[in-house]
């Protein structure tokens, strides 16, 4: 058993990715105990928020069981350390909320504490790269303001979204303009190809496909009539099923000769991924001047990530919802400028977003446009599909000047042919 292996089953910690032992023993090496953190920094955290004496009292009574065990404390400064350097390495496998089950009382401190932890280090290093300090200095005290007021105003100390709070706590997140930026390595199983403007994406992994191009089996949805794609690659052809950029996958197979077509993007590849904070800006414009503004930005600041172009999986890429809206509108605009694929995702998203996690949209008042439409489209059985979609870095000055990787009328089709549910089975394949 390694000794990594051996702390964390001491204490019963789980939460963090796997491969890790490997790099806990290059970290012993050189390993010197130290603090966990700037005891101040909690003091101050506590003073800006507002969090009140006693979560203070709290939090530091809980740092001092961690620093009073060399054990613990010498596992908890390789998870800090780890998760600083996790979201520069690209890995693909998150860290979630940790907390011990054996030998720790203040257990459900141990996360929030790790989060804070990392932001003196994580600013430390931006400094060290020259980067200007308004770049960075808001992004880590966003998710501590929330986690501070939560633990104020119902005690609980939790941290509800890890991963996510991780990426602003090691300042691997930033902000600009209208969306947030962060860079991810793709783990779809897509492959494109290009020759001059034309772009073509097909999946190179088995998948069952439902007559209107979505993937089967989504949202517990069987077609009966769903037909099953394969890629293969032989004697310099590429065979497939097409991805349409509209968001589905075509129902006919497609050759490409390898010495005409360039495959641009693939598994594994890194995208810079983008999140969408709600209010006004979700339209192209902002769309290519903040994708290039970021792009030149990791150019500068972190040349040795070779970015391919922008991706991220939304609810707002569903071809469903521009179908609703008829075309019009940012949503139905912004799907494209996009390569939309659809992806193994319910439409759970659809319900946080549009009607606020309620399980029928009768519990809340319907006043947008969309989610009155989006209520009568499943009253007839309708259902989501959230999806992915990427934007190739050649291609980010073309946005906004017309639809990227298909014409017009081919998103015109997709979005007709979204207009009437499926008659599908439900629940499990037979």
């Amino acid at each position: 058993m390694t000794e990594f292996a051996r702390l964390t089953a001491q204490f019963e910690l789980s939460g963090f990715p796997e491969g890790l032992d490997a790099l806990y023993d290059q970290y012993a090496v050189d390993y010197q105990p130290h603090a966990l953190m700037r005891r101040g920094l909690i003091g101050e955290l506590c003073a800006r928020f507002d969090a009140g004496t006693q979560n203070e009292r709290r939090l530091f009574a809980a740092l001092d069981e961690i620093e009073g065990n060399p054990e613990l404390l010498k596992l908890s400064n390789f998870l800090v350390n780890d998760m600083c350097a996790a979201r520069h390495r690209l890995d693909l496998d998150d860290y979630q909320a940790m907390e011990p089950k054996k030998g720790v009382a203040h257990a459900d401190l141990f996360s929030c504490l790790l989060l804070f932890a990392c932001i003196e280090p994580s600013m430390q290093r931006m400094e060290k790269l020259g980067m200007p300090l308004e770049c960075y200095e808001k992004t880590p005290f966003s998710p501590a303001r929330r986690q501070l007021e939560k633990m104020r105003e119902t005690g609980d100390g939790r941290v509800a979204d890890f991963p996510w709070d991780m990426n602003f706590y090691t300042c691997s997140l930033f902000p600009m303009g209208r969306f947030n930026f962060i860079p991810f390595r793709l783990d779809d199983p897509i492959q494109v190809f290009r020759k001059g403007k034309e772009t073509v994406a097909f999946f190179t992994e088995p998948r069952r496909i439902r007559r209107d191009g979505m993937l089967d089996g989504v949202n517990g949805q069987y077609d009966p009539e769903a037909f099953d794609i394969r890629y293969e690659e032989k004697d310099g052809v590429v065979t497939g099923w097409p991805i349409c950029p509209a968001g589905t996958v075509e129902p006919q197979p497609r050759s490409i000769a390898l010495s005409e077509w360039e495959m641009v993007l693939q598994k594994g590849d890194i995208l810079m991924g983008f999140h969408i904070p709600g209010g006004a800006g979700y339209d192209p414009q902002h769309l290519r001047d903040d994708c290039l503004t970021c792009y030149e930005f990791f150019r500068k600041w972190f040349p040795e990530i070779e970015i391919k172009g922008f991706g991220s999986e939304s609810w707002l890429y569903d071809p469903h919802l521009a179908m609703l809206l008829e075309g019009r509108g940012n949503i139905a605009m912004m799907q494209k400028q996009m390569y939309i694929y659809p992806i193994e995702s319910g439409d759970g998203q659809v319900w946080r977003e549009l009607y606020h996690g309620k399980r029928s949209p009768d519990e809340i008042e319907l006043k947008s446009r969309l989610q009155k439409a989006a209520a009568a489209y499943m009253e007839t059985g309708g259902r989501f599909t959230p999806c992915s979609m990427f934007v190739l870095a050649q291609d980010l000055s073309r946005i906004e000047q017309e639809p990227l990787y298909a014409e017009e009328n081919v998103y015109k089709a997709v979005w007709e042919q979204m207009r009437q549910p499926l008659c599908v089975q439900e629940g499990n394949k037979t």
